[in-house]
């Protein structure tokens, strides 16, 4: 009876144990899903972000249209007016001994004023954004103004990277190149700052590899980083460098085409961003900056909508 109650007690324990073992796995596996998933959500963040400054140096907006907002004075008149007494003073004694006086009798006099007022108000207008119909000044300013924001988020990105199984060098590389963009962008130079921005795109690849499962992400990243190769080149009018990194986007594109784990609905997107992304590469052989960046504007909102 006694080594009955014992065995019993043993295996009350070796359940208790496991049980708790199994939630603490569970436990740990989700919080290591959640880290996961916040990264992932940075990373995405981060990415949106230079793609926008890319895209701000060739003035692309990844919509056709803007509200554009400008300050109007208009002047108001208030008028016064004040209206003056007459007065008339006469005397008169009787017996021939009057005396009469006036001052000014009949006279009457009158004055004006005008103030102006000066009242602000804004008007907003769609303006077309096109890329045939925009300027070709880049607003350093806010893009000066984008990189230091950036700033004040890279710490907490930095540290969510290093929870994940991403290599420390490339981590810190990216901050060293993220330096460097700053440097550049000081000087206003509109070639050196792509170049940069591209080489800091690349680094976005190497992150999602060991953010999320999904294939299709990582395949995605991979090709905008190619792209962006490309329009980073478009001032130098080196056309073969182009055309050699538009088709190393097509081919990494492709896995997508042929992978049959994804829904119907995203395949028909990913069907239609590879017409255009082949559409780019013929832009590539007119050799003409516009045609290109037209085409390379609407991927890059098509894949917006992936």
């Amino acid at each position: 009876m006694k080594k009955f109650k014992k065995l019993a007690y043993i295996v009350l324990i070796v359940i208790i144990f496991v049980l708790s073992l199994t939630v603490y796995t569970n436990a740990t596996k989700d919080d290591s899903k959640s880290q996961k998933e916040k990264t992932y959500s940075e990373i995405k963040y981060l990415e949106s972000k230079l793609v926008n400054l890319l895209n701000s140096m060739n003035n692309i907006e990844a919509r056709n249209y803007k509200v554009s907002v400008s300050e109007t004075t208009e002047q108001s008149t208030k008028k016064t007016s004040d209206s003056n007494s007459s007065s008339s003073d006469s005397s008169g004694g009787s017996g021939g001994g009057g005396e009469e006086s006036s001052s000014d009798s009949g006279s009457s006099s009158s004055s004006q004023e005008s103030s102006g007022t000066k009242q602000d108000s804004k008007k907003f207008e769609l303006k077309s954004e096109g890329v045939l119909t925009t300027t070709e000044n880049i607003n350093w300013d806010s893009v000066k103004s984008e990189i230091e924001v950036l700033y004040t988020s890279l710490p907490t990105i930095t540290l969510d990277l290093y929870q994940l199984d991403i290599n420390k060098d490339d981590i810190l590389n990216f901050n060293k190149e993220f330096d460097n963009l700053t440097t550049i962008v000081k000087g206003d130079k509109k070639e050196e700052t792509l170049k940069q921005l591209s080489k800091l795109y690349d680094y976005i690849p190497k992150f999602v590899q060991n953010a999320t499962d999904e294939e299709g992400d990582k395949a995605l990243s991979e090709t905008k980083s190619n792209i962006f190769k490309a329009y980073s080149k478009l001032d130098s009018q080196n056309w073969n460098d182009i055309s050699n990194d538009i088709k190393s986007a097509i081919d990494v594109y492709s896995r997508l085409i042929t992978n049959t784990n994804i829904s119907a609905d995203k395949q028909y997107h990913i069907s239609k961003s590879y017409i255009m992304l082949n559409e780019l590469q013929n832009a590539v052989n007119v050799k003409d900056k516009s045609v290109f960046l037209i085409k390379y504007k609407n991927l890059i909102e098509e894949f917006n909508n992936m």
